[in-house]
């Protein structure tokens, strides 16, 4: 019996890996199955291709998946830093980009702190796992695939974060629905007047809207601007000094990949429409790619990481109240701001259409400061994590 996978070719490879979450998006869309809300696609997405290469549909190692990493994961950074608005986001939700930060922090604190009191029931390299986890939870997928990417988690390490994520986040979004319940007791306790929460949704209402319509002029423009932004990251990463095991020449570039991602978003280049289509696109062949490199099979003290992490987002949750208190925020404001870190660009309009509707376009702006801010405090923890070995 031959030992080669069956798709072995590169085209083959691509059609299997790109067709995954073609298959499960569409699903998930046009089924509605209630199984989506407690596993969303991306997890299918992500565990699909490790069956597949396990019983040798797919190889676990190509060159089509290094090749495509060294250019997808800065490439998306570029893409999803490029809608960031920071200065609409400061004038319109200085007090939700506060609060949203303090809960940033609180992740980081989390994950240092679980990883401190678990680390002897961990497996290897879980202090890099905890630093994609952060990146993770305070930006999103892309961000998690960028801080494991940077730090060279090990492929089997980011299939347990994966699933610790998204089960941790099973638990934690009911409970970001459930505390507009408790709205007149919280808004008590952090002092918010109606005039306050009136003064956020007309300031809501003046948030600019971006195109959606996209031309062949604009992705090609994007492709473009995103392999200089490459190129240049690259060049200077190699003249900084390597403070191994975290900052590498690899996590140097990831860095700095960011900060120009962020710069452009200055300039009129973050007009330019399909930006979020083209990096989601990347984001999910990669994951897809990761998953039919992981390796399962030794996954011992993934039960550690999994308490680990409810530990960390319990954490976080503190300084968001703490922070809610301290600016004077009501409960729907607070949790847009929580899952804003937490959920990302995905989850954060549900929860806000869930809360009050005109802060949709706020929770949006406050996801894509989390994307902004995912690698930088994904490596902190994964550098914090490493000193405590």
């Amino acid at each position: 019996m031959s030992s080669e996978p069956f798709f072995n070719d590169l085209v083959g490879v691509m059609a299997v890996i790109t067709m995954i979450p073609v298959f499960f998006l569409w699903l998930e869309k046009r089924t509605r199955w209630k199984i989506f809300d407690i596993l969303p696609a991306i997890i299918w997405i992500f565990l699909t291709p490790i069956f597949l290469s396990n019983l040798n549909v797919i190889p676990k190692s190509s060159p089509i998946y290094s090749t495509f990493r060294s250019f997808a994961v800065p490439m998306f950074i570029v893409l999803m830093l490029l809608d960031i608005n920071i200065r609409q986001t400061m004038r319109v939700a200085w007090r939700g980009a506060a609060v949203m930060t303090l809960g940033s922090i609180g992740i980081v604190i989390g994950c240092v702190v679980a990883f401190f009191l678990f680390r002897e029931a961990l497996p290897p390299d879980s202090w890099s796992g905890f630093g994609a986890l952060a990146g993770s939870w305070i930006g999103g997928t892309g961000n998690l695939a960028a801080v494991a990417e940077s730090l060279d988690t090990p492929e089997a390490m980011v299939g347990i974060v994966v699933i610790v994520d998204n089960f941790v986040y099973v638990a934690y979004f009911p409970l970001i629905l459930t505390c507009k319940r408790w709205a007149a007791s919280f808004n008590r306790f952090t002092r918010v007047s109606q005039g306050q929460i009136d003064h956020i949704a007309e300031a809501a209402a003046e948030v600019e809207k971006k195109t959606h319509e996209v031309h062949f002029k604009d992705l090609v423009t994007l492709v473009g601007i995103a392999f200089t932004a490459i190129l240049v990251a690259e060049i200077v990463a190699g003249f900084l000094p390597e403070l191994r095991p975290v900052l590498t020449v690899r996590t140097w570039a990831i860095l700095l990949v960011t900060t120009i991602g962020i710069g452009l978003s200055g300039t009129p280049l973050k007009n330019v429409p399909g930006t979020e289509p083209l990096a989601m696109t990347l984001v999910y062949i990669y994951m897809t790619m990761i998953g039919a490199q992981a390796d399962l099979s030794n996954i011992g003290g993934a039960q550690w990481f999994l308490i680990a992490g409810f530990l960390a987002i319990t954490i976080h949750l503190v300084f968001i109240v703490a922070g809610a208190r301290i600016f004077r925020m009501d409960v729907s404001m607070a949790a847009v701001s929580s899952v804003s870190a937490v959920g990302g660009a995905a989850s954060a309009p549900v929860a806000a259409g869930y809360h009050r509707e005109e802060l949709v376009p706020i929770s949006i702006m406050l996801a894509l400061i989390g994307y902004a801010l995912g690698n930088y405090l994904g490596v902190a923890t994964a550098y914090l994590s490493s000193l405590l070995l």
